[in-house]
C-alpha cells in the first residue's frame, strides 16, 4: 500500500512538472499570464534593472501606487497591485531582504518568496504565473543557490489549479541554472517556447 501512494505521489508530481515552462526573455513581455512577480526591498527604493525595467513599463502611475498602498512591508510579505500599462492584469511583489553571507534566513526568505507568491496566486484564482529568477539581480543572490530554492519553492505550492507557472530568464547563467535543477527532477523542456518569448538556441540549451 505504501508503494502504492509512494509511485502514485511521485507519478504526480510528474504530471505537476509538466506545468513548468522555462524561457529566456522579458518578464515585461508576458501577456499570456495573468500575473508577474517581482522583488523589492522593506525600503520599497526602485532598485536593480529588472525591477525599473517593470516601473517604467508600468507607466508613471505605477510607482506612486507602490508607494501609497504599500505599507510597512517585512520580508516575506506579499503584496498584489494592477499591471496598468503592462501587458498583464496583476504584479505580485514579494518582499525579499538582500543576501549577506547566507547566515541570515536568507534561503528562508527567498524560498517563502516563492511559495507566497504562489499561494496568492491560487488565493485569487489565477491560473498562469511568470516568475524571473527572483533574487538574482540587485538582491544579489547566488545563482544556483537562487535557482535551486526557486524550484523548490514552486514544487512545493504547484498544484492542478494552474496551468502554467513560467520561469523567465534573461540572462544565461540563470537559464541554464533553473534548467539544470528541473532537469534533476526529471522535467523536459519544451519543444517550442511559449509566445512572447525570445527564442532559444539550440548551442545554449
Amino acid at each position: 500500500m505504501n508503494r502504492f501512494l509512494s509511485e502514485r505521489s511521485e507519478t504526480s508530481k510528474q504530471e505537476l512538472l509538466k506545468k513548468v515552462t522555462l524561457v529566456k526573455g522579458d518578464i515585461n513581455q508576458q501577456p499570456d499570464t495573468d500575473a508577474i512577480v517581482v522583488t523589492i526591498g522593506t525600503d520599497l527604493e526602485i532598485e536593480g534593472t529588472l525591477l525599473k525595467s517593470v516601473i517604467a513599463a508600468a507607466g508613471n502611475d505605477f510607482d506612486a501606487f507602490i508607494l501609497e498602498n504599500i505599507f510597512s512591508p517585512r520580508a516575506g510579505d506579499v503584496f498584489v497591485v494592477p499591471g496598468f500599462d503592462l501587458p498583464v492584469r496583476h504584479v505580485i511583489f514579494v518582499i525579499l531582504p538582500p543576501w549577506k553571507d547566507g547566515f541570515d534566513r536568507e534561503h528562508a526568505y527567498l524560498l517563502r518568496a516563492y511559495r507566497h507568491a504562489i499561494e496568492t496566486a491560487r488565493s485569487m484564482f489565477l491560473r498562469r504565473i511568470s516568475f524571473p529568477a527572483l533574487g538574482t539581480g540587485s538582491r544579489g543572490y547566488p545563482v544556483e543557490r537562487a535557482a535551486r530554492l526557486g524550484i523548490e519553492g514552486i514544487m512545493d505550492r504547484l498544484d492542478e489549479t494552474f496551468d502554467e507557472i513560467r520561469i523567465v530568464c534573461d540572462k544565461r547563467d540563470t537559464y541554464m541554472a533553473f534548467g539544470r535543477r528541473l532537469t534533476q527532477k526529471g522535467w523536459k523542456q519544451q519543444k517550442s517556447p511559449p509566445p512572447k518569448s525570445l527564442p532559444v538556441k539550440e548551442d545554449e540549451v
